[in-house]
């Protein structure tokens, strides 16, 4: 009769709790008479009995909710392999109880609380479980990988369905984790994360962490404290060069309990021994915190530190009954509690009870103060993202000194002047086609204006076939025929420019540049005409060549590509206007002749045979670097 009324008072517990949430006690027996706490929501339907397990809702995407862990098991169950004591269990239960009510209500934060110390005090498969669903929602993704891989380490003979939906978890979870690998610190030396000693240099294990971006302590007393912040991606590893240099300048730090305790003393985050201690450590500031069993010990503390001198501090523990986790933005931004700097990005820490003031600072943002009040055993989660500044120091770019190197093939429908406006019918001409290379060298100010000199080359060729022309003999009539020209024009750039550059990662850049063109302007010339004789006369290649000034301005727009501080790429386009204040005519002065069968010496026109006024564009690409 004992046994049939305890089996009817376990499923009544079972049907209470809502069937999306995790259900069991923290022990392998059935759940204890008290009736627990009624779920602050109503329930859904009535879950199936402890000899099977609710089916695992499917996640939703992106971040899929964690597996439904299992009832309570039966004596005898898998949960009894680790041999808690007995004597927690009563304790355990409660804890339990109180976070699957919390669970319900979606306070993640205590609730986890809630099945870790359950957990401590009576492992059980549920507690494990439920304690990975929380910190999976809380976005903790590495240490519930952590926890989900102990659940199937610790429980291997759980049922088949929560066996497979635990290992779903660890395939997903392990695409949010990264990994960090920490080379080049001194064996011994504490790594810290987010403000969480993590490991011993060497790791041995892998040290995962969530995807993001987190803060990175490496301390060893004697030693330089190495400090990153580091992006990891997810499957990602990420390798930290640790340099640790010995101290230099350094000083001696004593710490004492008031009464005489054995207490932790953290330093800088990191446990570096017991009560009473003394270490040598770099000179600056310090924070130090003394942690003792349960709930006793002092809230952290500056320790200023002095060059050769000796910082003697004497802390007083007291019951630290409540808990405050930070979560700040951006990640490098220093937090205070009570006026005292704990550290960079996360800090997740025991307080006293009562009223705190937090401030979160970060360089090129605007610092903020919240105050707060904890009550006793709460666990405080506070998310604070602090707003830019624009017109802070840090955002300003220093100016410099810029060179760059771009190239691009210069296009131009037509080279103008006599020669391409007088090809007509049964005449063809091909595009322009050629090349620039230009280096430029400017003075940038931090607003990205910019200005500077400019030094390049270019060349440029066209050809105009079949366009009609006259042949003219000394004193005679002119011949009538047509010309093949082969145009080319070559010389070198000097200007000024004027710039405007703004983005970091991206950069847009746009450019006026003007100055002078010295070009040879190239000509040469065949042609086929009908002599006074009727007979077809090939007048062989002529050869025109001049100097020729052109007046060039360069419009200019890019897009970069930042590929380290000092150096980027970059591609665009620049368009060049050439106009020529006297344009070359065909041989100048010294006309070329050829002699005509029948006509004598003969010769062209004096016609703008090479360029007037032309308009190039130029597909181009840049490399930059700054000093």
């Amino acid at each position: 009769m004992k046994l049939r009324r305890l089996g009817a008072l376990a499923l009544a517990f079972v049907v209470a709790m809502p069937s999306v949430l995790v259900r069991g006690t923290a022990s392998a027996q059935p759940a204890p008479p008290a009736k627990p706490t009624a779920p602050a929501k109503p329930a859904p339907a009535p879950a199936p009995a402890p000899t099977q397990p609710a089916p695992t809702p499917a996640p939703p995407p992106p971040a899929p909710a964690a597996p439904t862990p299992a009832p309570a098991q039966p004596p005898g169950s898998d949960e009894e392999e680790k041999g808690p004591d007995p004597a927690n269990k009563p304790e355990a239960e409660e804890r339990f109880r109180k976070g699957l009510k919390l669970l319900q209500e979606e306070a993640w934060t205590a609730a986890l609380a809630e099945f870790v110390r359950s957990r401590e005090l009576y492992p059980t498969r549920t507690a494990t479980n439920n304690a990975a669903v929380c910190l999976r929602k809380l976005k903790r993704f590495d240490e519930s990988l952590d926890m989900y891989e102990t659940l199937l380490r610790e429980y291997p003979n759980m049922p088949p369905d929560r066996k497979d939906a635990a290992l779903k978890e660890v395939v997903e979870l392990r695409q949010l984790v990264g990994t960090l690998d920490i080379t080049g610190a001194e064996p011994g030396a504490t790594i810290v994360v987010d403000g969480k000693t993590r490991a011993e240099f060497p790791i041995i294990d892998p040290l995962r962490v969530s995807a993001g971006t987190h803060s990175i302590r490496v301390i060893k007393q004697g030693f330089t404290a190495f400090e990153s912040s580091v992006e990891v991606a997810g499957g990602q590893t990420v390798v930290v060069a640790a340099k640790m240099p010995a101290l230099v300048a350094s000083g001696t730090l004593r710490v004492t309990e008031k009464s005489g305790k054995a207490m932790d003393v953290v330093l800088d985050g990191a446990v570096v021994g017991v009560t009473p201690w003394e270490g040598t450590i770099a000179t600056g500031d310090h924070v130090i915190q003394l942690l003792g069993d349960a709930d006793l010990g002092t809230q952290p503390s500056a320790a200023p530190i002095k060059k050769d001198e000796v910082t003697q501090l004497t802390l007083e523990a007291v019951p630290l009954e409540s808990g405050i986790i930070v979560k700040v933005t951006p990640a490098a931004a220093s937090v205070r509690i009570d006026s005292v700097a704990v550290g960079r990005g996360i800090w997740d820490g025991r307080v006293r009870s009562g009223a705190h003031i937090v401030d979160v600072v970060a360089d090129g943002y605007f610092p903020k103060r919240q105050e707060i009040s904890v009550d006793k055993g709460e666990r405080l989660e506070l998310n604070v993202a602090l707003e830019r500044d624009e017109d802070a120091d840090a955002w300003r770019v220093p100016s410099k000194f810029v060179l760059d190197l771009s190239g691009g093939v210069a296009l131009t429908p037509s080279f103008g002047g006599d020669v391409s406006s007088t090809c007509g019918d049964g005449c063809s001409q091909k595009v322009g086609v050629g090349g620039v290379i230009v280096l430029n060298g400017a003075y940038e100010l931090g607003n990205g204006f910019g200005f500077g000199l400019s030094a390049g080359v270019m060349q440029a060729s066209q050809s105009v076939e079949g366009r009609a022309t006259t042949l003219n003999p000394q004193g005679l009539d002119g011949l009538e025929g047509s010309a093949n020209d082969e145009l080319r024009l070559r010389g070198i750039i000097a200007g000024a420019h004027a710039a405007y550059r703004y983005g970091e990662r991206f950069p847009l850049r746009f450019r006026l540049s003007a100055g002078a063109l010295i070009a040879q302007a190239r000509s040469v010339r065949a042609g086929s005409f009908d002599t006074r004789s009727r007979g077809d006369f090939a007048a062989p290649e002529l050869l025109s060549d001049q100097t020729t000034a052109f007046v060039f301005i360069g419009p200019e727009a890019t897009i970069g590509y930042r590929i380290a501080d000092m150096f980027e790429l970059a591609a665009g386009l620049q368009g060049m206007i050439l106009v020529a204040p006297d344009p070359p005519k065909w041989a100048g002065d010294d006309n070329p002749a050829v002699n005509a069968p029948g006509d004598g010496l003969s010769s062209y026109s004096a016609e703008e045979s090479t360029m007037g006024t032309m308009v190039f564009a130029v597909p181009m690409i840049a490399a930059r670097a700054s000093f």
